[in-house]
């Protein structure tokens, strides 16, 4: 039988191990690299859309365009196609070398190789991988060249796909973005090596008037956060995948280490964004993407 004085003594160690334990963080998962952590989709599931927006601030038709998409997510205007749309409908806006140079927007990550492979551009826009532009401005629609027009998002997300995008856990805090993403599928497509996951960030409301005149800018390109200029191969199975990635915008955006400075530009890293997507590399089919901001 237990006496009153060990019972005591007891009953303390119980109440410190309890508190200690309590007081104890319990550390989350981290996934530097790909992870299986459950079971895929039982069918599929509607695309969301993805507008690829390619510009330049010294392109003299680009305002009116981008102005025209830009006002079929806009609440207040004539033309908003309403948010069951637009929260599906996610843009990119990549700034280019095209008709000239000068846009600081490319100018920050344009390559310093004479044959193009080390400049985003060249890469998605010149060399054939993906598209082949013939000026600016263009406009492809999950993957596929479009004219501007408020039904263009329509379409497509009446087309099914075996791929759900999640960037839940995903966060933006000053300067630093922590993405986690996992994916979803109902079909086994590890076999293929046509599926390359594209994970970019990008800002809105930077205020630049170049030579066509425009002021503000939305959705502006910032970069890969998972590096390749060609996206990331991936084998997708029947089951739920996850990572992790990390990247952080460069203060000194867009001035760059070349010869340019561009101390008119001007923004706020509150209003960064993430977005990613799924696309063959050989139909160009942008199979599912998501956002975030």
């Amino acid at each position: 039988m237990i006496s009153k004085n060990k019972f005591k003594i007891l009953l303390i160690i119980i109440l410190i191990n309890l508190f200690f334990s309590c007081g104890d963080k319990k550390e989350e998962s981290h996934y530097p690299d790909w992870t299986s952590i459950g079971n895929g989709l039982n069918s599929e599931v509607s695309k969301n859309v993805l507008t690829e927006f390619v510009g330049s601030t010294n392109c003299p038709y680009c305002p009116e365009a981008d102005a025209q998409l830009l006002s079929y997510f806009d609440s207040n205007s004539n033309n908003y196609v309403g948010a069951e749309i637009t929260s599906k409908w996610f843009l990119i806006n990549y700034h280019t070398y095209s008709p000239s140079r000068g846009d600081p927007m490319y100018e920050f990550h344009r390559g310093t190789s004479l044959t193009g492979e080390d400049d985003y551009c060249y890469v998605r826009f010149e060399e054939g991988s993906w598209y082949s532009l013939g000026g600016v401005p263009t406009t492809y629609t999950n993957g596929i060249w479009s004219y501007i027009n408020s039904e263009m998002a329509v379409a497509p997300m009446q087309d099914q796909t075996p791929l759900l995008i999640s960037l839940e856990g995903t966060t933006i805090e000053g300067f630093d973005i922590d993405v986690r993403i996992s994916i979803k599928s109902s079909e086994n497509m590890s076999s293929s090596d046509s599926l390359h996951l594209f994970i970019c960030a990008t800002i809105d409301n930077v205020s630049y008037t170049g030579y066509n005149g425009e002021p503000y800018h939305q959705d502006v390109f910032l970069g890969w956060i998972n590096k390749s200029l060609s996206g990331e191969m991936i084998s997708i199975g029947e089951e739920e995948i996850v990572k992790d990635y990390s990247w952080e915008m460069p203060s000194n955006w867009p001035q760059n280490n070349f010869e340019t400075s561009w101390s008119e530009v001007e923004w706020d890293e509150s209003n960064l964004a993430v977005v990613a997507f799924i696309q063959n590399k050989y139909t160009k089919e942008i199979l599912q993407v998501s956002g975030i901001k």
